[in-house]
């Protein structure tokens, strides 16, 4: 009986919901070392950009906190898509840059994690830093980020305009 007692309480605490700050959304692809940790305790392993402000941190798809980046999808694409060419331009430049920035992946720390956002495939919100300098700060002063600030999903202001 007392087995029988000690299973059933194991089962309704296993579960339990988590928060977002407990786990991701999904286990990182580096290995078992990553399942249950907190992102900002991750090593990160790999990273991979899709333009300069979100991609995959071993293998779990991120998005950086409270900037935005030019697109590099065509003009007209489905996914992606630039306004512009300007603005295809400028993605193609920033995603250049920060691919270089964060190349080395021993200096590369997840500094917060606040959330999902409300895509379809949802991703992490987060606070990167490399050698402790903030990816998104240093996009911003190079010209290749701009500030686009949020209150969790909701935008506080309109997105930026790549093509002026």
């Amino acid at each position: 009986m007392r087995v029988v007692l000690l299973a059933c309480v194991w089962v309704l605490t296993a579960c339990q919901p988590i928060s977002v700050a407990e786990a991701p959304a999904a286990a990182p692809s580096s290995g078992a070392a990553h399942e249950g940790a907190a992102p900002t305790e991750w090593i990160i392993t790999a990273i991979d950009w899709d333009d300069a402000d979100s991609g995959d941190i071993n293998g779990v798809r991120f998005r950086l906190s409270d900037v935005d980046a030019p697109e590099t999808g065509g003009v007209g694409a489905a996914v992606g898509a630039a306004l512009c060419e300007r603005e295809r331009e400028r993605g193609l430049a920033a995603r250049a840059w920060v691919e270089e920035l964060t190349r080395d992946t021993s200096r590369l720390r997840i500094t917060s994690a606040a959330g999902y956002d409300r895509m379809e495939r949802p991703r992490l919100l987060i606070e990167l830093s490399v050698d402790g300098v903030d990816v998104g700060g240093a996009g911003i002063d190079a010209g290749h980020l701009a500030a686009w600030p949020h209150d969790g999903a909701r935008a506080l202001a309109a997105k930026p305009n790549w093509c002026a």
